[in-house]
């Protein structure tokens, strides 16, 4: 997982004290529901892993869902500045960048962090709308990305098509976490999955049309 990144909207952060506390909370806040889940975290276990009083805590955030709110975001926000830098990096091919994204994607899943916190959040985002929104917040971003990298790829693949293609690769990426993620069945065989993935992806990427897309086919009449 990448480190988190604070954002400075957060109105206790400005000072470099806040910034810290603020900072603390949130790893804190990460690791607890990473080793325990959701029904584990709770504002008094965060607290003493940061060795604050409750009401200390409630200083930074009022409610567990404010500070779950922040922690998504700063989460987000690691991911997001690290896939900006490949992109810009013009020593790179676009099929470099493309390679080197994905690898990292599927890489970090299988980290206990990522493995860890997600599945947490895929099932809390059945029953929390906040969570929800949150989710389809962190995601967008990464779709986003495999859109205009799809682009650089394959300009000739129509807008809509390059949607559809940045979903597919969401859903079969991120899947993959319940296979081949930490301590999961099929976790020894991450690297060849990934290898699999780059090559897969890149190939369809540069060769799928759209009516193969779509399925069009002319009549049999």
């Amino acid at each position: 997982m990448r480190q988190l990144q604070l954002q400075q909207r957060h109105e206790k952060a400005f000072s470099r004290k806040g910034r810290d506390s603020v900072e603390r909370v949130l790893n804190a806040a990460r690791d607890l529901l990473v080793q325990e889940g959701y029904a584990g975290l709770s504002m008094r276990k965060i607290a003493a892993r940061c060795d604050m009083t409750v009401g200390n805590l409630s200083y930074y955030y009022v409610s567990k869902t404010d500070l779950m709110s922040d922690l998504i975001d700063a989460i987000t926000q690691g991911y997001v500045g690290w896939w900006d830098d490949v992109m810009a990096n013009e020593s790179l091919t676009p099929e470099e960048q493309f390679a080197t994204i994905l690898h990292f994607i599927m890489d970090d899943l299988a980290t206990p962090e990522t493995t860890g916190f997600f599945t947490e959040l895929w099932a809390l985002a059945n029953h929390e709308e906040f969570a929800r929104v949150a989710m389809d917040n962190v995601y967008q971003h990464e779709y986003e990305m495999l859109v205009q990298m799809i682009g650089r790829l394959n300009p000739l693949i129509l807008q809509e098509d390059r949607v559809i293609l940045a979903v597919y690769m969401q859903a079969s990426m991120e899947g993959h976490t319940i296979f081949v993620g930490h301590q999961k069945k099929w976790a020894k065989y991450i690297k060849q999955t990934a290898n699999m993935i780059v090559k897969s992806y890149l190939h369809m990427v540069q060769t799928i049309t759209h009516e193969e897309i779509h399925q069009l086919r002319p009549s049999a009449g």
